[in-house]
């Protein structure tokens, strides 16, 4: 969290394109300390869990080939991890992209998308 309220506000373009200062624990890290220290694995199981959930769902459920933007929508968020935990230099901007607005806008399809369909098979 200190990491985002230490960003200069005042060079917005700068800001984004400058590399990310967020991170996640390194392969290495998170193999010695995941027995000691499990809360390092909530946000990249978390990110896994969500996407093959989706997946899933769409597999299942989907008729339509847009549902699948959705899956591609809750993946991002996996590939910015691992890009992270594998040492990959980012911009803040993608990291900003891939890790909020791709999850909320997704989502925010998904729902709207099962309100659509639960609405007209009432």
């Amino acid at each position: 969290m200190t990491a985002l309220t230490s960003l200069d506000t005042t060079a917005p373009t700068a800001t984004l394109t400058a590399q990310s200062p967020l991170s996640f624990p390194s392969f290495a890290t998170i193999q010695t300390a995941a027995a000691s220290s499990p809360t390092l694995l909530v946000v990249p199981i978390t990110a896994v869990v969500v996407s093959l959930s989706l997946l899933v769902v769409v597999w299942r459920f989907g008729h339509a080939w847009t549902t699948w933007l959705y899956v591609a929508a809750a993946t991002v968020p996996v590939a910015i991890v691992g890009a992270s935990m594998l040492g990959v230099p980012r911009p803040l901007a993608v990291d900003l992209l891939g890790l909020a607005v791709c999850p909320v806008v997704g989502a925010g399809g998904f729902v709207v998308d099962v309100g659509r369909y639960l609405w007209a098979s009432r």
